[in-house]
């Protein structure tokens, strides 16, 4: 064992002790591609209400499903609708009898004008007709506005976005019963960080955090107040269709403006305590020079803050070459 430790020390200590492989870092050109927080919201939700006193009997959708125009949400009864719409057939049949009484008098007194009915009568006569077609028009309009209320339908294509009362509930006039997000009325809100730059010419993408197709959108304004978090705040449309929902969130990605930066290859770059460093070669004499990674190209790595175009760097043995003096660091006091 005494042998193959003292083998393995002499094989190694060449390895460390070779003249190091440099490179010079080279300067390039990128734009990095910037993430920032964003989420699907609507405009202006739409409150959908109940117009009479009512009982819940049936919700017909779920949150998160998607509905077309004049489709059954939700159906109301309930004692008190009930006796609200037989009382409204009531006056609807007494409106329409009346009607049909002033029919026949008005029919009476132009068979019977000017030989027994005087002008004045015949004018009674039309103006009761007048009269009984209005009562009747505006109880049969009270009646389908009863009959209507009883199945609440969705006054465009949506997606429901909460439902407010469960079956068995008894709602007041005016109750909220869903929330429906309208499909149109929807826009991205993204939160930026910092000073990253967002041209107001921007085209950026949204990246659905479900892993969802990403969808081109076009900024419209930044919001003059800020998120509680302090970030900015962006307004986006959708650059065409969207298949997004109320509530759906992920990434909006977008290129940032053009930057110089050094590239040097991956195997340059040692991790120590946290932080990023090279080793450069500054007159024969290996320094650790502190640097702050960016993002990748192929096996290169973009270099943002730290080194100098043409600056030499260690490209082969980087970590042994880093901790060379591990020994004299680390050893035993004894």
């Amino acid at each position: 064992m005494r042998w193959h430790a003292a083998l393995l020390v002499i094989w190694a200590i060449p390895a460390v002790a070779a003249a190091p492989v440099t490179l010079p870092a080279r300067a390039v050109q990128y734009r990095p591609e910037v993430r920032a927080w964003a989420q699907v919201e609507s405009l202006a939700p739409l409150v959908l209400r109940t117009q009479v006193v009512a009982r819940v009997d049936q919700v017909l959708v779920v949150p998160g499903q998607t509905v077309q125009a004049g489709e059954p949400l939700v159906t109301l009864g309930g004692p008190t609708l009930a006796g609200e719409l037989s009382a409204a057939r009531a006056r609807t049949q007494a409106a329409q009898q009346e009607l049909a009484a002033a029919q026949h008098t008005l029919a009476s007194a132009k068979r019977t004008y000017p030989v027994v009915t005087d002008r004045k009568t015949l004018d009674a006569a039309q103006a009761g007709l007048a009269a009984a077609e209005n009562d009747a028009a505006a109880a049969h309009t009270a009646l389908a506005t009863l009959q209507a209320q009883q199945t609440l339908r969705s006054p465009a294509a949506a997606i429901i976005g909460q439902v407010e009362a469960a079956p068995g509930a008894d709602l007041t006039a005016g109750a909220p019963v869903l929330t429906l997000h309208s499909h149109g009325s929807l826009w991205l809100r993204a939160e930026v960080f910092g000073d990253q730059v967002l041209p107001a010419t921007a085209t950026a993408r949204f990246a659905p955090a479900d892993g969802g197709a990403a969808i081109a959108v076009r900024r419209v304004a930044e919001l003059p107040a800020r998120a509680q978090n302090g970030a900015r705040v962006f307004n986006f449309i959708a650059a065409g269709a969207a298949p997004w929902q109320a509530g759906e969130t992920g990434d909006l990605v977008w290129q940032g403006t053009q930057r110089t930066a050094v590239a040097v290859p991956s195997e340059a770059l040692v991790l120590n305590a946290g932080h990023w460093y090279v080793l450069t070669d500054v007159h024969g004499k290996l320094v650790a020079q502190a640097v702050t990674p960016g993002p990748t190209r192929g096996t290169d790595v973009l270099i943002t803050h730290g080194l100098r175009a043409g600056v030499p760097v260690v490209v082969r043995q980087a970590y042994l070459l880093f901790h060379r003096d591990f020994s004299a660091q680390y050893a035993p006091l004894d």
